[in-house]
């Protein structure tokens, strides 16, 4: 196995290339029962060892620095793909995950704004998914910028809700959009937990927030994703992520 190191310059490399590439994994309005969006996952098939395990590669990738030159190439694919969805007729976002670290390019957001604006997408159509943890969304760094790209019409969500104890506690100055619930959370919930659960769910929408189940497998957890008022799913029982959405 390769070092870190190893890893690293492969990496760096690779992001020129065809060996990074995007799968996408469709969101269902739990309401219409339509695709009204997809995330965008990166994908590295390294040409000796396989496909990468995403988080050794994002794991790399922050370390490294390589996380600003694999993070603009994800967005540029992604905002090709949402032109593409458009042009025939599907109307939906994609949601692309950034790292906190992208933030310390200053030129970062103000790029990814521009490039919105050039392409005279409607609001809503690109959301950024910060997977870090809160501290990390509201330094000062991050958060004017995160304001200037929701002024543009960028939506921003953050992963993880409902873990914590007050999942929106430290946010109350981030504008968010949306919060997503992890699959691990939604598949074990039931009894006292899903009351808890529902609760947490019932203050994301109450401060305005859209929130997403993630992992839904089967049609328990897709009962449970609805029982709990969520907006949107995700997950393999829906569709397993491709480099193609093929739904009519």
């Amino acid at each position: 196995m390769p070092t870190t190191d190893d890893l690293a310059d492969e990496l760096a490399i690779a992001v020129g290339g065809a060996d990074i590439f995007a799968v996408y994994q469709p969101q269902v309005s739990l309401e219409s029962g339509s695709i009204v969006a997809a995330e965008a996952l990166c994908r590295w098939r390294h040409p000796r060892l396989g496909d990468i395990d995403p988080s050794t590669m994002i794991g790399v990738a922050e370390r490294s620095g390589v996380i600003h030159a694999l993070g603009r190439r994800m967005l540029d694919e992604c905002l090709d793909a949402l032109a593409g969805w458009r042009e025939t007729g599907r109307d939906w976002a994609v949601a692309v995950n950034v790292s906190p670290l992208q933030f310390e390019d200053e030129s970062f957001a103000h790029d990814v704004a521009t490039e919105f604006e050039q392409r005279a997408f409607p609001p809503g159509s690109l959301v950024l998914e910060l997977t870090q943890d809160v501290e990390s969304v509201g330094e000062p760094v991050v958060l004017p910028q995160l304001h200037m790209l929701r002024e543009v019409g960028v939506e921003v969500s953050l992963a993880g809700y409902g873990v914590n104890a007050s999942s929106l506690d430290g946010l109350e100055g981030v504008p968010l959009a949306e919060v997503k619930l992890p699959g691990d959370l939604v598949r074990s919930t039931g009894g006292p937990a899903l009351v808890s659960l529902r609760d947490k769910v019932e203050i994301a929408h109450a401060h305005g927030l859209r929130v997403v189940a993630e992992g839904v497998e089967t049609l328990t957890h897709l009962d449970i994703a609805v029982q709990l008022g969520c907006d949107r799913a995700q997950g393999f029982l829906i569709r397993h992520p491709d480099s193609d959405i093929v739904f009519p």
